[in-house]
């Protein structure tokens, strides 16, 4: 009676092996199937929250006027859509932190705060549309002197992920 139960722990334990096995071989030839057909992938909690610190880089380094930390939040070749038009790849945006900073550094008096992210992936990575808040915090109560939101495009490289295509819309009084 011993040996047949234990025949019998063997043989389930090998046939819940197998459907394990080929669950997951399942699962990497769909994600495979899926890359090869340029189908959407989905992104893992990790990504998500990748893409959200890109944010805070973004917001920080605004913030506290630190050229090198508002970079890391964008990929080489980024192009940053807001009112005047197109700024496209890295030397062009440190240009333009270095004209809207003019030499200075440190607290600027600003918080940008983000919310209600909508981040989906896409066939080239991820996209989001989320919303932005800038308080000027030098006054009390601090006001809020700017709001809006962005559209986002996101690739992920060897250092991460990184913003490929941000378009900054600003909410207007004009509906």
């Amino acid at each position: 009676m011993t040996v047949k139960f234990e025949r019998k722990k063997i043989v389930g334990v090998i046939g819940l092996s197998l459907i394990v096995v080929v669950f997951a071989m399942s699962s990497v030839y769909k994600t495979a199937l899926a890359e090869h057909h340029g189908e959407t992938k989905t992104l893992s909690a990790h990504d998500y929250e990748q893409i959200k610190e890109l944010y805070a880089r973004y917001n920080q380094g605004s913030d506290f006027r630190d050229t090198e930390l508002f970079l890391s939040a964008f990929a080489e070749d980024a192009v940053m859509t807001r009112e005047g038009g197109n700024i496209v790849g890295m030397e062009e945006l440190r240009a333009d932190r270095a004209r809207r900073y003019q030499g200075k550094t440190g607290d600027v008096g600003r918080r940008h705060i983000n919310g209600s992210y909508l981040i989906t992936p896409t066939t080239e990575g991820a996209e989001a549309r989320t919303y932005y808040l800038l308080m000027d915090v030098t006054v009390r109560p601090p006001d809020v002197i700017s709001s809006g939101y962005y559209e986002d495009k996101f690739v992920k490289t060897d250092a991460g992920w990184k913003i490929k295509h941000r378009t900054l819309y600003r909410d207007t009084l004009d509906y």
